[in-house]
C-alpha cells in the first residue's frame, strides 16, 4: 500500500546522549537542539542522523517506509554512468 513519506519522521531511543551530531548534520536543519526528539522541519529520509548517532539512537519505524527503501535498495544496485542526449 501506498505510503505518505512526508510524516516519516526518525524517531530517537532512550539511549540518545544528547550530543547534538543529529542535529548537526541534519542537512534541512530539521532536528532541534533543544530537543532532539523533536523534528520540526522537513525531513527527506536522507539518514544522516542515523548514520552518524555514535549511540545509535536513532531510526524509523514505519514498516511501509522500511519496506518502501528495502525495495528501492534492492532494485537500484547498479551505478548509472552520465548519458548524452542530443
Amino acid at each position: 500500500s501506498p505510503v505518505d513519506i512526508r510524516k516519516v519522521k526518525p524517531l530517537t531511543l532512550e539511549g540518545c546522549t544528547n550530543c547534538l551530531i543529529c542535529a548537526d548534520v541534519c542537512p534541512m536543519g530539521s532536528i532541534g537542539r533543544e530537543n532532539v526528539r523533536e523534528v520540526a522541519g522537513i525531513c527527506i529520509k536522507c539518514g544522516a542522523c542515523i548514520k552518524k548517532c555514535p549511540a545509535h539512537a536513532k531510526y524509523f519505524e514505519d514498516p511501509r517506509f522500511l519496506y518502501h527503501r528495502r525495495e528501492l535498495e534492492e532494485g537500484l544496485t547498479r551505478r548509472a554512468e552520465p548519458e548524452w542526449f542530443l
